[in-house]
C-alpha cells in the first residue's frame, strides 16, 4: 500500500499578479502621500500637532468609555421606538388584512 502526497509546490506565477497590482496601487498612493506632504508641509505638521495634543489629554480609555456611555444611554430609547414601530406595523396590519367585501346592488 503506497501513500501519495498531494503536490503542494509552489508556483508563483499564479496568484502573483493580483500581489503585484495591490503592491503597485500602495505604492504609488504612498508616493501620492509623500508629495502631499512635500506641498503642504504646515498643514500636516498641524494635524499631527492637534492629534498629539488630544491622545495626550483625552487617553483612547477615556474616549471610548465616553463613546460607550453615549452608546448605552441611546440604545435604550433606540429599542423603545423599534418595539413601537414593530406595534404599529402589526396592528395597522391586521386592517389591511381584513377583506373587504364589496355588495353590488341588483
Amino acid at each position: 500500500m503506497e501513500i501519495t502526497q498531494p503536490d503542494i509546490s509552489f508556483r508563483p506565477e499564479q496568484g502573483s499578479k493580483p500581489v503585484d497590482q495591490f503592491q503597485q496601487q500602495l505604492e504609488d498612493r504612498w508616493q501620492a502621500v509623500k508629495a502631499d506632504v512635500r506641498g503642504h508641509p504646515f498643514l500636516y505638521l498641524a494635524i499631527a500637532f492637534v492629534t498629539g495634543i488630544v491622545s495626550n489629554t483625552f487617553p483612547a480609555r477615556m474616549l471610548f468609555l465616553v463613546v460607550m456611555r453615549i452608546i448605552s444611554w441611546l440604545l435604550g430609547p433606540a429599542i423603545l421606538l423599534l418595539g413601537v414601530f414593530k406595534l404599529n406595523d402589526l396592528f395597522s396590519g391586521s386592517r389591511r388584512a381584513q377583506p373587504t367585501v364589496l355588495v353590488r346592488p341588483k
